[in-house]
C-alpha cells in the first residue's frame, strides 16, 4: 500500500464510522475539533505561515478528499494547493480577547463537512503587539485527540527550527511517517490473531445486554451542537490528585474515571455504572507517530457501591482499565453489536472520560505558546475532558448534548463534580464513599435554608411540596443514598407520587393512618413521601420492637394499612393477626415504565387495597 497523490486509500476503522454516520444524519453533525495557541513574545507570522504550510506537507493524512468508489467510501491525499489561513486583527477592540473568543465560537459552530476539502482551518488573531492566538479547527474525520500531541510539538518544532536558520532539508530528518503506516498497521492488527483474541474478551465481559448509563433523563438525541463548562483545579488539588494515584499505584486517569464512576453510581445505583473510555487504540511506536483518525471508544463497567473505601474503588477501576487498555483495538461498534444494541441506538455506554496528555506549553522560537482547547468533537451525551495546564494546574471540560442538558444542568453537573472530586481525594482511608456528598457546598446550604426555614412567602409548604420543588430544580440531584442504592429527586417524587395515586385510588381518607414497618432507606422515604401526598398520615413501625408492641401501636393508632419492607413479612402477618390491617409488601421492583403505563403491583393480605413496591 502506498500513499500516491489522487490514489484511491482505505478508511480506518474510526473513519468509516464518522463516513457513515454524516452519509445517515438529519442534520449536521458537530464533528469540529478546535484548539488555539496562546502566543506571547515577537510572532514571525511569514515564518509561522511558513511553518504550517510545512507541517501540511508533512502530514499527508491531513490533505486527503473523502468520497466513495463502486460504493465503498475512500480517500486521496491531495496536494495543498492554498494554506487555509484567515488573518484576523482584533487589536483595536476595547476587548481583544473576548472578540476574537466570539469569532472562534462562530467559527466553530459552522461545522465542516466530511466532503469538504480541505478539512481544516486555521486563523491568525491579532491581540496586541506581541499577544497572537493561532486558531485551529478541524473534522474529526481527519485525527483524534491524541494527533494533537503530535501535530503541536512538531508545528513548534519546524517554527522554532526555521528561526534559528536550519533548511528545509534538516528539518526532513524529523518529519512524521506517511499516513498509510497507519492504515498498514491497522490492515495487519485485523488479520492477526490478536484481533480474534480482543474479540473472545469482550465477548466474555459482557455476554448480555448491560443497561446503558445517563445523566439525563431525555430522548437520546444526536449531537448537533455542544454546550461547555470549565472550571481549574488548582495546582494543589492538582497534586493531590496525583499523590492519591502514587499512594494507590495508579495513573491520574485511573484516579478520574474512578471519581467519575463514583458520581455516577449516586446519581444511578447501579453496581456497576457503565462509562465510555476513549482509547488511543494504538500500539508500537510507528502509529504513536502519526496523526490520525484511529480511536476507539469502548465501555467501561467499574464496580462500585456506597460501601467501598476510595482504595477498593481505585482497584476496581485500575482493573477495568487495565483490561480495556489490553484489548482496545476491537472497535467498540462491534462491541455494541455483539452486546446485541441495534445499529441505530445512538446512546454511548455512559458519560466519557477523556483525559488528554498534552504538553500545555510549546517554545515557537522567543516565543512561549499555551495551547487551549475549545472542542474534542462530537458529543452525543455527555463528555467530561481532563487535560494539564502550563501552570500544574487541571483543566476540566464538561461538554454536553444541548438536546439532552440545559446550560444550567451541565454546569450544576460540574459544579457538583468539582465539589465530590474535592471530597474524593480528601477521604480517609477507612471512610465509605457513601459518605460524600454529591450536592456542591451552596446546594447543600440552599437545601438546608429550604428545609429549615418557616418564613417563606406564601406561608409554609409541607415536606412533599419541598421534596417536589427541589425535585423541578435539579431533578438528577441525589436525594436518599442507603447503601444499597442511590435515589435522585426526579425518581424519588416520581415513586413517591405513585404510591400516593394507588392509595388514593384505592380509598384512602385524608388523615387516615398508614404504617410503615421497613428499614430506614430509600423505600421507607418514598412510602412516607407517598402516604403524605395522599393526604394520609404514616406511623414509623420498629421492626426490632415485639410483636405485642407493634400490635398495640396499629390498634392505638388505628391504622387501617401496613406497608412492610422485604424481609418483614411474617412479622406484619403476626403484628396484625385478628385485625382489618391490609399488608401492603414493599418488594420486587416496579419499574417507573410500569407505573407510565398504569401497572399495578400485587395486594398482600387481601381485601380491594393494591400494593405498592418501591426500589
Amino acid at each position: 500500500m502506498t500513499t500516491v497523490q489522487g490514489s484511491a486509500l482505505p478508511l480506518t476503522a474510526a473513519q468509516t464510522e464518522i463516513w457513515f454516520d454524516e452519509q445517515f444524519a438529519t442534520g449536521p453533525l458537530a464533528y469540529n475539533m478546535a484548539d488555539y495557541f496562546d502566543i506571547r513574545g515577537p510572532l514571525d507570522t511569514a515564518l509561522l505561515r511558513r511553518s504550517l504550510g510545512l507541517l501540511g506537507e508533512e502530514a499527508d493524512g491531513l490533505r486527503v478528499r473523502f468520497g466513495e468508489r463502486d460504493g465503498t467510501p475512500v480517500q486521496t491525499v491531495e496536494p495543498l494547493r492554498e494554506l487555509p489561513l484567515s488573518v484576523v486583527d482584533f487589536s483595536a477592540e476595547p476587548d481583544p480577547m473576548a472578540a476574537a473568543e466570539k469569532w472562534m465560537d462562530g467559527d466553530l459552530g459552522d461545522a465542516l463537512k466530511v466532503t469538504d476539502f480541505p478539512l481544516f482551518r486555521f486563523a491568525l488573531i491579532k491581540l496586541g503587539p506581541e499577544h497572537h492566538l493561532l486558531y485551529q479547527c478541524m473534522h474529526h474525520i481527519l485525527a483524534d485527540g491524541y494527533s494533537r500531541v503530535v501535530l503541536y510539538p512538531r508545528l513548534a518544532a519546524i517554527y522554532t527550527a526555521l528561526a534559528a536558520g536550519q533548511g528545509e532539508e534538516e528539518l526532513r530528518a524529523g518529519a512524521l511517517p506517511p499516513f498509510r503506516r497507519l492504515l498498514e498497521a491497522e490492515r495487519d492488527y485485523l488479520a492477526s490473531a490478536h484481533a480474534e483474541k480482543d474479540r473472545a474478551h469482550w465477548a466474555r465481559r459482557f455476554p448480555t445486554t448491560p443497561e446503558l448509563h445517563s445523566l439525563s433523563a431525555r430522548e437520546p438525541a444526536p449531537g448537533q451542537g455542544i454546550l461547555r463548562h470549565s472550571t481549574r483545579l488548582a495546582p494543589a488539588t492538582t497534586e493531590r490528585l496525583r499523590a492519591v494515584a502514587l499512594e494507590a499505584k495508579v495513573t491520574l486517569p485511573v484516579v478520574m474515571v474512578a471519581a467519575m464512576a463514583a458520581y455516577v453510581q449516586r446519581f444511578t445505583g447501579a453496581a456497576e455504572p457503565m462509562l465510555t473510555l476513549p482509547v488511543t487504540a494504538r500500539v508500537g511506536a510507528v502509529t504513536r507517530e502519526i496523526p490520525g483518525m484511529v480511536a476507539n471508544y469502548l465501555p467501561l463497567a467499574v464496580p462500585v457501591t456506597p460501601a467501598m473505601t476510595r482504595a477498593q474503588l481505585l482497584r476496581s477501576a485500575f482493573r477495568e482499565v487495565a483490561q480495556t487498555l489490553r484489548h482496545q483495538r476491537h472497535r467498540g461498534d462491534r462491541v455494541r453489536r455483539d452486546m446485541g444494541l441495534r445499529a441505530d441506538d445512538r446512546r454511548p455506554f455512559g458519560p466519557f472520560v477523556n483525559v488528554l496528555q498534552q504538553d500545555p506549553e510549546l517554545p515557537l522560537g522567543d516565543c512561549r505558546a499555551t495551547v487551549v482547547n475549545l472542542s474534542t468533537g462530537i458529543v452525543n451525551d455527555l463528555i467530561m475532558t481532563v487535560l494539564n495546564a502550563a501552570d500544574g494546574a487541571t483543566d476540566l471540560h464538561l461538554n454536553g448534548n444541548p438536546a439532552l442538558y440545559r446550560s444550567d444542568e451541565l454546569e450544576a453537573h460540574l459544579t457538583r463534580f468539582e465539589h465530590f472530586l474535592h471530597g474524593f481525594v480528601s477521604l480517609a482511608p477507612d471512610v465509605p464513599l457513601g459518605r460524600l456528598d454529591v450536592l456542591s457546598a451552596d446546594e447543600l446550604t440552599r437545601a438546608r435554608a429550604e428545609w429549615t426555614s418557616t418564613a417563606a412567602e406564601g406561608g409554609f409548604d409541607d415536606v412533599v411540596e419541598r421534596v417536589r420543588a427541589v425535585a423541578e430544580r435539579t431533578p438528577d440531584a441525589i436525594a436518599v443514598v442507603d447503601g444499597a442504592e442511590s435515589v435522585t429527586y426526579g425518581h424519588l417524587v416520581r415513586r413517591a407520587g405513585g404510591l400516593s395515586e394507588r392509595l388514593t385510588a384505592a380509598g384512602l381518607a385524608r388523615g387516615s393512618v398508614v404504617a410503615v414497618l421497613a428499614d430506614p432507606g430509600a423505600p421507607f422515604i418514598g412510602a412516607a413521601l407517598g402516604v403524605l401526598g395522599a393526604g394520609g398520615a404514616w406511623l414509623p413501625l420498629d421492626p426490632a420492637a415485639p410483636v405485642a408492641r407493634l400490635a398495640g401501636l396499629l390498634a392505638d393508632s388505628g391504622a387501617g394499612r401496613l406497608l412492610v419492607g422485604r424481609g418483614y413479612e411474617a412479622l406484619a402477618e403476626r403484628a396484625v393477626a385478628g385485625t382489618d390491617v391490609t399488608v401492603l409488601r414493599l418488594e420486587e421492583a416496579l419499574r417507573e415504565e410500569a407505573l407510565r403505563e398504569g401497572g399495578l403491583p400485587p395486594v398482600v393480605g387481601g381485601g380491594d387495597d393494591l400494593a405498592y413496591v418501591i426500589y
